[in-house]
């Protein structure tokens, strides 16, 4: 499947943890669609060209009678300006292809570096979960010892008072 410039426009990225700047994505993608568009657009102007220089050509092939010699000259002249704007055609969609190739390139290190920042998030994040639950059943034995060690030292001070005659009427 080619991708298309309508592709790039409407591409649109899920976000994962911090991720990139959204706009600065959007904003690099519409530079790159820019530039293809740019390069169509040379590209449908060298195909007209060569599209008129080959018409030209058929017309002037037509309309000259078998000619002198000087017509022959005309018709190399013709040729060479075919094939320079054939030549011309194919080195603008040779750059375009690799434009499209380095949009790519770019794209998947980037959709790469910030999937391995997400998955740095999650394991950071995760490893702080686990510190904060060891962290928290640690509070909790802890409140329990303290609350054991109080209801003792209650019960010791209750039995105390009590063998005492305290609350004897």
């Amino acid at each position: 499947m080619a991708l298309t410039i309508d592709d790039i426009y409407d591409k649109e990225f899920a976000l994962k943890g911090g991720g990139y700047d959204r706009n600065d994505v959007d904003q690099f993608l519409d530079e790159i669609c820019d530039e293809m568009t740019n390069m169509q657009e040379r590209i449908d102007q060298l195909e007209s060209d060569l599209s008129k220089a080959r018409a030209e050509a058929e017309a002037a092939r037509q309309s000259v009678k078998p000619a002198p010699q000087p017509v022959a000259k005309a018709e190399p002249a013709v040729a060479k300006t075919s094939q320079t704007l054939e030549s011309i055609l194919l080195s603008a969609q040779r750059l375009a292809d690799e434009a499209v190739e380095n949009a790519n390139a770019k794209a998947e290190t980037i959709v790469k570096e910030a999937q391995e920042k997400a998955s740095q998030i999650v394991d950071d994040a995760q490893t702080e979960r686990e510190t904060l639950s060891s962290e928290l059943e640690s509070m909790r034995k802890a409140a329990a010892e303290y609350k054991d060690s109080f209801l003792a030292m209650v019960n010791k001070y209750k039995s105390m008072l009590e063998g005492e005659g305290f609350f004897k009427k």
